[in-house]
């Protein structure tokens, strides 16, 4: 499912602060290992992003066609319909969402595509408010930020992105909403993985051995969200630097030491996903 793949668009001149002073050292080795990675996260959340909010609308037109008169009755057959309309998508196919569901006029979830369905019979639009807007007959995709905690990684220290579009019958008359997105550490965790991947391959085609620790962190406001695994002293060393704020008027990147070890981050906004969001690569070469 994942794939990664790059915008021909200009990155913005990096604004390059430095904790530690010197040349060749493993601190500034690992501020230019964060920075090599950080122009292809960004343009991978620029995909992850696009691929959502230009497949939604097919595949809510999708769905609505699949819906029985009442939907709430046939449950399995619900499930089999969501997973219908997004694999016949190629957006939602490749799509890096964690849940896609659909809920009725009133937002309670009806039925979700994967087991368990940890959403099923619960109100999303109660902990997503924003998206009540999906169900209005005259709304495209609508996207807001939550705490949708059923699918969250790790209670209290994660945060749900989402975005919803209406489900119509062929008469035209609102059936509810197709839900889908994902939990911050969840993209997170993909953008990381792509990350190393291309770390990796990196190092080969160099006759490389040694390859640089990689984390990826999603930025919301001054909360930084890491894949599940992320040391926690991890996440609170990037969440004191206010990441988001330095890199303001173009990429920051900068030295720091974590329980004694070098490493650099690098970090920009995001602001083809949402104003106040952005990404970290945090890495260290020894």
């Amino acid at each position: 499912m994942f794939r990664w793949s790059s915008f021909s668009w200009a990155a913005p001149v990096a604004v390059v602060a430095s904790l530690a002073t010197g040349c060749g050292d493993p601190a500034k080795a690992s501020e230019k290992a964060a920075n090599d990675r950080l122009a292809g996260v960004v343009n991978l959340v620029k995909e992850d992003v696009a691929q959502v909010r230009n497949g939604l609308p097919d595949g809510s037109a999708k769905l609505g066609k699949l819906l029985g008169a009442d939907a709430g009755s046939d449950l399995a057959g619900l499930q089999r319909s969501i997973a219908s309309a997004r694999s016949g998508v190629k957006d939602l196919q490749f799509a890096k969402s964690t849940f896609f569901t659909f809920v009725d006029t009133t937002g309670v979830a009806l039925r979700s595509e994967a087991d368990p369905d940890l959403l099923a019979m619960k109100s999303i639009f109660a902990p997503l408010p924003g998206l009540k807007k999906s169900v209005e007959a005259g709304s495209g995709v609508v996207e807001t930020f939550g705490d949708l905690k059923d699918v969250h990684i790790r209670a209290g220290n994660d945060h749900t992105w989402a975005a919803a579009h209406p489900v119509k019958d062929d008469k035209g008359e609102v059936r509810g909403a197709f839900v889908t997105g994902w939990t911050l550490r969840g993209l997170a965790y993909h953008l990381e993985e792509m990350t190393k991947r291309e770390v990796v391959e990196a190092a080969k085609k160099e006759g490389r051995k040694n390859i640089p620790v990689i984390y990826v962190f999603v930025l919301k406001g001054k909360k930084a969200y890491g894949a599940g695994q992320t040391p926690e002293v991890n996440t609170q060393a990037v969440e004191g630097l206010d990441l988001l704020s330095k890199a303001a008027n173009g990429n920051f990147s900068t030295t720091l030491d974590i329980t004694g070890r070098p490493f650099g981050v690098a970090a920009a906004r995001t602001p083809d996903y949402a104003e106040d969001t952005g990404v970290a690569v945090l890495a260290s070469e020894i």
